[in-house]
Protein backbone atom coordinates (compact mmCIF):
# COMPACT_ATOMS: atom_id res chain seq x y z
CA UNK A 1 0.00 0.00 0.00
CA UNK A 2 1.60 3.30 -1.11
CA UNK A 3 0.37 7.26 -1.50
CA UNK A 4 2.00 9.07 -3.23
CA UNK A 5 0.46 12.27 -3.71
CA UNK A 6 2.84 15.25 -4.84
CA UNK A 7 3.24 17.44 -2.21
CA UNK A 8 2.69 15.29 0.87
CA UNK A 9 4.94 13.65 3.16
CA UNK A 10 4.30 10.30 3.33
CA UNK A 11 5.15 7.85 6.11
CA UNK A 12 5.52 3.79 6.16
CA UNK A 13 4.39 2.73 9.73
CA UNK A 14 4.92 -1.15 10.82
CA UNK A 15 3.57 -2.81 13.32
CA UNK A 16 4.26 -6.92 14.16
CA UNK A 17 1.47 -9.36 13.78
CA UNK A 18 1.53 -13.13 15.05
CA UNK A 19 2.13 -14.31 11.48
CA UNK A 20 4.02 -11.01 9.82
CA UNK A 21 4.47 -7.35 9.63
CA UNK A 22 1.48 -5.19 9.27
CA UNK A 23 1.73 -2.36 7.08
CA UNK A 24 0.48 1.30 6.59
CA UNK A 25 0.61 4.31 4.73
CA UNK A 26 0.51 7.45 6.72
CA UNK A 27 -0.18 10.78 4.63
CA UNK A 28 0.45 13.70 6.98
CA UNK A 29 -0.88 17.73 6.52
CA UNK A 30 0.73 19.45 9.38
CA UNK A 31 -2.34 21.64 9.98
CA UNK A 32 -5.26 19.37 9.77
CA UNK A 33 -8.07 19.06 11.56
CA UNK A 34 -7.77 15.18 12.15
CA UNK A 35 -6.31 12.16 10.95
CA UNK A 36 -8.75 9.77 9.70
CA UNK A 37 -7.83 6.19 10.05
CA UNK A 38 -8.54 3.90 6.91
CA UNK A 39 -8.87 0.15 7.86
CA UNK A 40 -8.52 -2.19 5.58
CA UNK A 41 -8.23 -6.25 6.14
CA UNK A 42 -6.17 -6.29 3.05
CA UNK A 43 -5.36 -4.44 0.55
CA UNK A 44 -7.82 -2.09 -0.62
CA UNK A 45 -8.96 -1.09 -4.40
CA UNK A 46 -6.68 0.97 -5.28
CA UNK A 47 -8.65 3.09 -7.28
CA UNK A 48 -11.64 3.49 -4.96
CA UNK A 49 -9.12 3.73 -1.71
CA UNK A 50 -7.22 6.18 -3.71
CA UNK A 51 -10.11 8.18 -4.69
CA UNK A 52 -11.16 8.53 -1.16
CA UNK A 53 -8.08 8.97 0.21
CA UNK A 54 -7.99 11.76 -2.11
CA UNK A 55 -11.09 13.49 -1.06
CA UNK A 56 -9.76 13.57 2.40
CA UNK A 57 -6.70 15.20 1.77
CA UNK A 58 -8.37 17.57 -0.80
CA UNK A 59 -10.71 18.14 2.68
CA UNK A 60 -7.36 18.95 4.63
CA UNK A 61 -7.24 16.01 6.43
CA UNK A 62 -4.41 13.69 6.83
CA UNK A 63 -5.06 9.87 6.22
CA UNK A 64 -3.28 6.61 7.53
CA UNK A 65 -4.42 3.44 5.46
CA UNK A 66 -4.03 0.43 7.57
CA UNK A 67 -3.66 -2.68 6.75
CA UNK A 68 -4.82 -5.63 9.61
CA UNK A 69 -3.97 -8.49 7.34
CA UNK A 70 -0.06 -9.42 6.85
CA UNK A 71 0.51 -10.82 3.15
CA UNK A 72 1.57 -14.22 4.69
CA UNK A 73 -1.81 -14.27 5.63
CA UNK A 74 -4.46 -13.17 2.83
CA UNK A 75 -5.67 -16.53 1.75
CA UNK A 76 -7.23 -17.28 5.16
CA UNK A 77 -10.77 -16.18 4.75
CA UNK A 78 -11.48 -16.68 8.72
CA UNK A 79 -9.11 -14.31 9.66
CA UNK A 80 -11.27 -11.24 7.99
CA UNK A 81 -13.91 -12.31 10.24
CA UNK A 82 -11.55 -12.68 13.60
CA UNK A 83 -13.15 -9.49 14.83
CA UNK A 84 -11.39 -9.58 18.23
CA UNK A 85 -7.91 -10.51 16.39
CA UNK A 86 -8.13 -7.71 13.89
CA UNK A 87 -9.52 -5.44 17.54
CA UNK A 88 -6.34 -6.36 18.89
CA UNK A 89 -4.39 -5.16 15.81
CA UNK A 90 -6.14 -2.15 14.71
CA UNK A 91 -5.07 -1.07 18.58
CA UNK A 92 -1.21 -1.45 17.87
CA UNK A 93 -1.49 0.89 14.98
CA UNK A 94 -3.19 3.74 17.31
CA UNK A 95 -1.05 2.95 19.65
CA UNK A 96 1.80 3.83 17.32
CA UNK A 97 0.08 7.08 16.24
CA UNK A 98 -0.30 7.74 19.75
CA UNK A 99 2.84 7.74 21.09
CA UNK A 100 4.48 9.48 18.23
CA UNK A 101 2.20 12.37 18.43
CA UNK A 102 3.21 12.60 22.70
CA UNK A 103 7.18 12.13 21.13
CA UNK A 104 6.61 15.51 18.86
CA UNK A 105 7.10 12.97 16.00
CA UNK A 106 4.47 14.00 14.21
CA UNK A 107 1.90 16.61 14.88
CA UNK A 108 -1.05 15.79 17.82
CA UNK A 109 -4.48 15.53 15.35
CA UNK A 110 -7.77 13.97 16.39
CA UNK A 111 -8.92 11.00 15.24
CA UNK A 112 -11.39 9.22 13.06
CA UNK A 113 -11.80 5.66 12.11
CA UNK A 114 -13.28 4.72 8.79
CA UNK A 115 -14.31 1.11 7.81
CA UNK A 116 -15.32 -1.15 4.91
CA UNK A 117 -17.19 -4.66 4.93
CA UNK A 118 -15.55 -7.03 7.72
CA UNK A 119 -13.73 -4.58 9.38
CA UNK A 120 -16.80 -2.61 9.94
CA UNK A 121 -17.61 -3.74 13.63
CA UNK A 122 -13.83 -3.90 14.40
CA UNK A 123 -13.76 -0.04 14.62
CA UNK A 124 -17.24 0.13 16.45
CA UNK A 125 -15.19 -2.33 19.04
CA UNK A 126 -12.46 0.00 19.32
CA UNK A 127 -13.97 3.72 19.21
CA UNK A 128 -16.18 2.15 22.32
CA UNK A 129 -12.91 0.69 23.96
CA UNK A 130 -11.21 4.34 23.69
CA UNK A 131 -14.09 6.22 24.64
CA UNK A 132 -13.75 9.81 23.53
CA UNK A 133 -10.84 9.25 21.96
CA UNK A 134 -12.18 8.63 18.29
CA UNK A 135 -13.84 12.17 17.18
CA UNK A 136 -15.93 9.93 14.38
CA UNK A 137 -16.54 6.80 12.58
CA UNK A 138 -18.09 5.94 8.89
CA UNK A 139 -18.84 2.51 8.28
CA UNK A 140 -19.33 1.37 4.80
CA UNK A 141 -21.35 -2.05 4.83
CA UNK A 142 -20.52 -4.79 6.84
CA UNK A 143 -22.66 -5.50 9.84
CA UNK A 144 -22.04 -3.36 13.45
CA UNK A 145 -23.79 -5.95 15.41
CA UNK A 146 -20.81 -8.10 14.71
CA UNK A 147 -19.12 -5.79 17.24
CA UNK A 148 -21.41 -7.00 19.96
CA UNK A 149 -23.86 -5.41 22.18
CA UNK A 150 -22.01 -4.02 25.25
CA UNK A 151 -19.92 -2.16 22.28
CA UNK A 152 -22.82 -1.05 20.62
CA UNK A 153 -24.30 0.10 24.07
CA UNK A 154 -20.90 2.31 25.04
CA UNK A 155 -20.38 3.58 22.10
CA UNK A 156 -19.58 7.40 22.30
CA UNK A 157 -18.48 8.46 19.08
CA UNK A 158 -20.33 9.41 16.34
CA UNK A 159 -21.53 6.33 14.02
CA UNK A 160 -22.15 7.03 10.17
CA UNK A 161 -23.43 3.49 8.56
CA UNK A 162 -23.48 3.63 4.22
CA UNK A 163 -25.11 0.84 2.21
CA UNK A 164 -26.15 0.17 -1.28
CA UNK A 165 -29.76 0.41 -2.19
CA UNK A 166 -30.23 -3.71 -2.22
CA UNK A 167 -28.45 -4.22 0.14
CA UNK A 168 -31.44 -5.20 2.22
CA UNK A 169 -29.95 -8.04 4.70
CA UNK A 170 -27.53 -5.77 6.04
CA UNK A 171 -29.68 -3.15 6.14
CA UNK A 172 -32.54 -4.63 8.29
CA UNK A 173 -29.30 -5.97 10.55
CA UNK A 174 -28.32 -2.53 11.42
CA UNK A 175 -31.00 -0.99 11.84
CA UNK A 176 -31.64 -3.04 14.54
CA UNK A 177 -28.11 -2.60 16.21
CA UNK A 178 -28.43 1.00 15.60
CA UNK A 179 -31.49 0.11 18.51
CA UNK A 180 -29.02 -0.48 20.99
CA UNK A 181 -26.31 2.09 20.01
CA UNK A 182 -26.81 6.17 22.62
CA UNK A 183 -24.63 8.14 21.18
CA UNK A 184 -25.37 10.41 17.89
CA UNK A 185 -26.10 7.79 14.91
CA UNK A 186 -27.24 7.95 11.23
CA UNK A 187 -28.23 4.90 8.60
CA UNK A 188 -27.98 6.69 4.81
CA UNK A 189 -28.83 4.55 1.83
CA UNK A 190 -27.15 5.26 -1.45
CA UNK A 191 -29.70 4.68 -4.48
CA UNK A 192 -27.80 6.50 -6.65
CA UNK A 193 -26.40 4.56 -10.11
CA UNK A 194 -23.51 2.45 -10.39
CA UNK A 195 -21.12 4.99 -11.60
CA UNK A 196 -21.92 7.68 -9.15
CA UNK A 197 -22.50 5.08 -5.77
CA UNK A 198 -18.19 5.89 -4.75
CA UNK A 199 -18.40 8.89 -5.52
CA UNK A 200 -21.38 9.65 -2.93
CA UNK A 201 -20.38 7.36 -0.42
CA UNK A 202 -16.87 9.16 -0.34
CA UNK A 203 -18.45 12.57 0.28
CA UNK A 204 -21.02 11.47 2.62
CA UNK A 205 -18.52 10.36 4.45
CA UNK A 206 -15.93 12.96 4.31
CA UNK A 207 -18.89 15.62 5.20
CA UNK A 208 -19.16 13.58 8.41
CA UNK A 209 -15.77 13.00 9.83
CA UNK A 210 -15.50 17.00 9.12
CA UNK A 211 -18.88 17.61 10.97
CA UNK A 212 -17.44 15.82 14.25
CA UNK A 213 -13.60 17.02 14.53
CA UNK A 214 -13.37 19.07 17.19
CA UNK A 215 -12.81 22.54 16.59
CA UNK A 216 -9.06 23.52 16.25
CA UNK A 217 -9.11 25.03 19.93
CA UNK A 218 -9.69 21.58 21.28
CA UNK A 219 -8.06 19.41 19.04
CA UNK A 220 -4.73 19.54 21.22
Amino acid sequence: MSDDSPGIPTLALIVPGEHGALHGSLSLLPDAPGLVVLVHAGPPEDNANGAFTDLLRQSGLSTLNADLIAATEEHYPDLHHNIPQLARRLLLFLDQIRHRMQMGEIPVQPLALHADEDTAPVIVRIASQRDHDIAALVCRGGLVDLAGVVYLRTLASPLLLLHDLGDDRRIAANRRALREVRCHAELRVIADADARKTDTANRLAAQWIRRFLPPPAQAH
